[in-house]
């Protein structure tokens, strides 16, 4: 009866490895920075450019532009402000979840980064996945890079 279980706990595991291997990979040179503020983007964008060689650092102002630009871009990480008029980071966050499962993608590390107490389903999101953290605003420039180049 052992053999039996090991055999269909290693077809188990193949299948979920076949299902990891058919998802189209992020662009692991692609972060997107997406915050309203306009300061706090630029000063992202400047950070991470200068610190990450090679690195494409795109911005946008809310969760709906978010979307959109993943949508197209397909980027390994983003790093996304929670609190944002149009669309929230946590709404954002799901929709981007839900459109990697539709078009068979690979997820993106997301590294939530907020002045304010996230919502209940971002801190589970980041205790569920080590791909994804929170960090507290202000942060340090040393922070975001190591967060966001640890993803990469």
């Amino acid at each position: 009866m052992a053999v039996a279980t090991d055999i269909v706990e290693e077809q188990r595991s193949s299948r979920v490895e076949e299902r990891e291997d058919d998802l189209q990979p992020c662009d692991h040179n692609r972060i997107l920075v997406v915050d309203d503020e306009e300061s706090i983007r630029r000063l992202f964008e400047v950070i991470l450019k200068s610190e990450i060689p090679g690195g494409v650092v795109e911005t946008v102002q809310n969760g709906q532009e978010a979307v959109e630009h993943f949508g197209s871009g397909h980027h390994a990480v983003l790093l996304m402000d929670l609190h944002m008029p149009i669309m929230d980071g946590r709404r954002a966050y799901h929709e981007i979840m839900d459109l990697c499962r539709e078009r068979r993608w690979e997820e993106p590390a997301v590294v939530f980064c907020t002045g304010f107490a996230p919502p209940e389903a971002v801190t589970r999101a980041v205790k569920e996945s080590p791909r994804h953290c929170l960090l507290s605003k202000p942060v340090t420039a040393q922070t975001l890079v190591d967060a966001v180049r640890s993803r990469l």
